[in-house]
């Protein structure tokens, strides 16, 4: 699996899934079953803020969740 970087060149990046979740009452463990991903992979983004999923992943989680790429990922300005 490659590393995706969570630094930018204006901040650093970071993925909003525990809020989104939240919002829309979704478990980790619910979200990997409606999503058909691992629930160690759900769980390890929900829980890891500065994880950064495959394209892949991030494709089936915007997928199930109704939202874009841009607002599962964030990012929080450097200065």
């Amino acid at each position: 699996m490659p590393f995706y970087s969570a630094h930018t060149s204006t901040g650093r990046l970071f993925n909003s899934l525990k809020a989104l979740c939240d919002n829309k009452s979704i478990t980790s463990f619910k979200l990997s079953k409606l999503a058909e991903l691992s629930p160690t992979t759900t769980r390890k983004i929900y829980t890891d803020a500065s994880y950064i999923p495959s394209p892949d992943v991030l494709e089936k989680l915007c997928l199930v969740l109704d939202v874009t790429p841009g607002d599962l990922l964030q990012i929080s300005s450097n200065m």
